[in-house]
């Protein structure tokens, strides 16, 4: 049961790891970030789907934001959206050292 537990957080700490990169992207540039998805993707239903713990909640997020605000605010925005991913990463990765240390 410890092994189930600690795989979990270790994978979702790599889920939050791989949003924050894509949120990188997103600060950098919001064509930049939508071009990035779509090459993954391709347009595909299946992809989308595939993508979505990898990519699926930043996308979300930034096209809201973007969408909404400027985009000075939507940067502000993305920019504490990026702490939250960090700080849940590291919860996250704490949490799988403590199970790994464990099992």
């Amino acid at each position: 049961m410890v092994n189930i537990i600690t795989v979990i957080f270790g994978v979702i700490g790599a889920f939050t790891v791989f949003n924050l990169l894509f949120a990188c992207l997103y600060l950098f540039s919001k064509t930049l970030g939508n071009r990035f998805y779509r090459w993954i993707v391709h347009d595909l239903e299946f992809l989308m789907v595939l993508a979505f713990p990898l990519f699926g909640p930043t996308q979300f997020i930034a096209s809201q934001v973007y969408e909404r605000f400027s985009w000075f605010a939507a940067r502000i925005v993305l920019i504490f959206y990026s702490i939250g991913l960090m700080i849940l990463a590291v919860i996250f990765f704490m949490l799988f050292g403590h199970f790994v240390d464990m099992a």
